[in-house]
């Protein structure tokens, strides 16, 4: 009866010793009968959809997070009994063990992701059973430890049978040997994922030695003692061992010793026979642990242990002094078991990954004039600061790792862009090609990637130290030939926090964006970086425009006002902001660009735009006003642009921006009064001249300019107080206007033709000596001359006598660049039907103007 007793309490306490921990959705939440465990994902790295829990859950796969195919982006949309849908961004790591998925704040669903040419998704439901078995299947809590799932009547009944177990513990003296073997043939050892253990189960006889252990818990103090491969601690809990006794019972001649690895203190001495390793009241976490045997016994025994970290589960069987558990990693013990086995016995007991060390991350870089750096380790810094040094290459490499896997490392090499992946010790980038390094990618891959984000920050030329980049993402710089100067590597534990800032981690070049309001059209599409927008050739007036900075690595703003019709200039506004009208018909005139801030400092804005009447204006820059003013001339189109400061080219006020005073023409209309020129058949030469300036006066003074003329009406003007008369309006250009005529009978001579200055000894200036033949002068009044001519010619198809140069009085003594224009023959019969006509006459004055107008665009 006895015999059988006991034997009923060790099945309870079998069955009892862990409830099932498998990924099953909340217990809380699962309807009667429903057994849903985890999900087994096969994934082929395209965009697939899985619907969860009666199609209120979407769990949506996008693409693989990196080459290492270590984890997954995905997005979690969740619809409640209102039709309202939640969308969340998550990452799946890829996993061979159930893992929980936080779905709201208390429900969860659990999942195994593995790699597939095919996608496949597989509903596992644990089989109903009321006999659970005693192996445990781990699941993360929020903080990577294990988490048990037991209820209020599983705890209660736990605590019941340990009471039972002393109990047992007592009457074993009093059974007999024979019981006592049918006892010990029910413990068995839970397999785990890391370790298997193939054995008969083994007796503990009188004359074996028995290993006994206590630990410390958090927050539970010191536990009963164990012995020969039971638990001590807790698992499920997140709570940390702080401390462990151990002792050998049952034998002579054979002791142990021990040592702890602690948090803050690392490896302390080795003590022995149930002494304190560790700490109380000092709340620091064992992390790993090592035991030996001692004593003249030792070399007939082996000592086993294995240890239950955070995040990893339960490690595989370490041995005699061999380390059990983390280090490096932060990681605290929240279990441990503990057997002594005779050497060459019969049981196997498979060992292998009990101990994780964090691995090493060792870097080396080829720096401007020094070469290569020495090796330096685990975010030390590498490279130069303050030296104005760049780095031209990079060797990385991994050291100490327990698990499979490379680092992969790629360059961004000034005019060679990002380079080839290279890993493990291999050089990226360049070396006696004189280039810099802009910016750099590192990656793990395989297991090591699993259990490691590689973090890693760099020191650009003008930026200082960007933030921090981890796993394949880019740092440093892009389009702005920054160099890198220095850089540093860390590892941290998967889902640890990063070492600082992650903020303007890349910086690229900054693009500027705007859109504008057209006549009829409305809002265009946005384009950027020098496009145009608007339009040209359709009449169309530009109303409104925004403007904005995008991926700018500097602070500071870009800042715009415009010139509107009836409104004048507006206020200033910023950063996409509207400026100008709509919907009121109002044309923009001119606008003014500037950019304000640190970005100010780097980069020039450059902005021109088409305007009525005189097309492309020049480039503007930096706030100055590009359009026109007070002249009526609706904007039609802009380009905008940025340029690295100092590296765009020249501008000029007068090129960009028209207005009515700044630009003076002065007109001569050659004769008058009782000096009639030439006459044929009546019609005078001094009345053709002063009706064709007329209208070209009229056409400048449209487009925007300040026209001045010698005379207005049928007076004598003397021949040098014309010429005079435009010196002292400091005019920009000088235009005498003729009609020619023969000094013989012929009629048969017609044509236009035109003159420059030039310089004859026999006509020496009797007012402009400083300037009649000055080159400059002279170039642009070519310049002035052949604009005109060719365009005359090709509005009136008239005969082109060509251009020349001549010491007529009016063009010498000018100040400024002139010329004097033949418009035809009177003389000559079907010529002069055509010059008196106002048809003509439009045409000579429309091609005088167009002369004009290119004249001023090319200087």
């Amino acid at each position: 009866m006895q015999k059988i007793l006991l034997s009923s309490l060790l099945l309870m306490l079998l069955m009892f010793k862990g409830t099932i921990a498998f990924a099953v959705e909340n217990p809380a939440e699962q309807k009667d009968g429903e057994e849903t465990n985890y999900y087994s994902i096969h994934y082929d790295g395209k965009e697939q959809e899985l619907i969860l829990e009666e199609n209120n859950i979407k769990l949506i796969l996008t693409s693989w997070t990196d080459e290492s195919k270590s984890a997954v982006n995905g997005k979690l949309e969740i619809s409640d009994h209102t039709y309202s849908r939640i969308t969340e961004e998550i990452i799946l790591e890829v996993t061979d063990q159930p893992t929980e998925l936080k779905v709201t704040k208390d429900r969860s669903i659990y999942y195994t992701l593995h790699p597939s040419d095919s996608f496949n998704v597989e509903e596992i439901k644990l089989p109903e059973s009321d006999n659970p078995t005693t192996d445990e299947t781990e699941i993360g809590n929020e903080d990577g430890t294990s988490a048990d799932e037991t209820n209020v009547e599983d705890e209660q009944v736990t605590e019941t049978i340990e009471e039972d177990t002393e109990s047992v513990e007592e009457q074993k003296s009093e059974t007999s040997p024979e019981e006592n073997e049918d006892l010990n043939s029910t413990d068995t050892v839970s397999p785990t994922k890391d370790i298997t253990i193939d054995s008969e189960p083994y007796s503990i006889q009188n004359e074996d030695p028995i290993i006994s252990y206590s630990s410390h818990v958090q927050g539970i103090g010191w536990q009963k003692y164990v012995s020969n491969g039971e638990t001590s601690g807790t698992s499920g809990k997140a709570k940390r061992l702080e401390g462990i006794k151990i002792s050998i019972d049952n034998a002579k001649d054979l002791g142990v010793r021990y040592s702890t690895h602690v948090q803050g203190y690392g490896w302390l001495d080795y003590v022995s026979n149930g002494k304190i390793s560790g700490t109380t009241g000092k709340a620091k976490r064992l992390e790993a642990i090592k035991i030996e045997l001692t004593g003249k016994k030792a070399k007939d025994y082996d000592v086993y242990y294995r240890v239950h970290a955070q995040t990893f589960g339960w490690s595989g069987w370490a041995k005699n002094g061999e380390p059990a558990g983390t280090e490096g990693l932060s990681k605290r013990l929240e279990a441990i078991e503990i057997k002594v086995i005779e050497k060459g016995s019969n049981v196997n007991i498979s060992t292998g990954n009990s101990f994780i060390k964090k691995p090493t991350i060792a870097y080396s870089t080829h720096v401007q004039t020094y070469g290569w750096m020495s090796q330096v380790k685990n975010g030390a810094l590498s490279g130069t600061t303050g030296k104005k040094k760049r780095l031209e290459a990079i060797k990385i490499d991994l050291q100490d790792s327990n698990y499979s896997g490379d680092v992969i490392y790629s360059a961004h090499v000034q005019n060679l862009g990002w380079l080839k992946n290279v890993s493990n010790g291999a050089v990226s980038g360049t070396n006696g090609q004189s280039k810099r390094m802009e910016a750099i990618k590192i990656n793990l891959t395989g297991e090591v990637a699993k259990y490691y984000d590689v973090y890693y920050r760099v020191h650009s030329q003008s930026f200082g130290w960007l933030g921090w980049a981890k796993n394949g993402q880019a740092a440093g710089t892009e389009g702005l030939s920054k160099r890198l100067e220095a850089i540093e590597i860390k590892l941290v534990a998967k889902r640890g926090k990063a070492p600082g800032s992650t903020a303007n981690r890349f910086l690229t070049k900054p693009s500027i964006v705007y859109s504008s309001h057209v006549q009829t059209y409305g809002w265009l599409d946005s384009v950027k970086n020098g496009a145009m927008s608007g339009t040209k050739g359709q009449s169309k007036r530009l109303e409104a425009i925004k403007i904005n900075l995008e991926n700018s690595p500097y602070s500071g703003n870009i800042v715009y006002s415009t010139h509107v019709q009836s409104f004048g200039w507006l206020k200033n506004v910023s950063n996409g902001a509207i400026s100008g009208t709509n919907g009121q018909s109002k044309r923009m005139e001119a606008i003014q660009i500037n950019l304000t801030g640190e970005i100010a400092k780097h980069y020039d804005v450059y902005y021109r735009v088409h305007s009525q009447s005189f097309g492309w204006l020049g480039w503007a820059k930096n706030g100055m006003k590009a359009g026109s003013e007070g002249i009526s001339k609706r904007l039609e189109a802009i380009e905008v642009k940025l340029v690295p400061k100092g590296k765009g080219q020249s501008v000029k006020a007068s090129k960009a921006f028209k207005q009515p005073v700044k630009i003076k023409v002065f007109l001569d209309p050659g004769h008058g009064g009782y000096d009639t020129g030439a006459i044929a058949r009546g019609i005078k030469e001094a009345d053709l001249n002063l009706a064709v300036a007329k209208k070209v006066e009229k056409l400048l003074k449209g487009r925007g300019y300040s026209v001045h003329m010698s005379r207005n009406s049928d007076s004598y003007v003397g021949l040098y107080d014309r010429p005079k008369m435009a010196n002292n309006l400091d005019a920009d250009i000088f235009i005498s206007i003729h009609h020619n005529s023969t000094a013989f009978a012929t009629t048969l001579v017609n044509g236009i033709e035109s003159y420059y200055y030039k310089y004859d000894k026999e006509y020496p200036s009797k007012i402009n000596k400083d300037m009649h033949d000055n080159p400059e002068r002279i170039k642009k009044s070519v310049t002035l001359t052949n604009f005109i001519h060719q365009n005359m010619h090709r509005n009136t198809g008239a005969v082109n006598r060509g251009v020349g140069g001549a010491s007529f009085a009016v063009i010498r003594e000018a100040k400024m660049p002139a010329t004097l224009l033949e418009l035809g023959y009177i003389n000559n019969a079907s010529e002069r039907i055509k010059l008196v006509t106002n048809s003509y006459q439009n045409k000579l004055a429309k091609a005088i103007a167009d002369g004009v107008d290119q004249y001023f665009k090319a200087n």
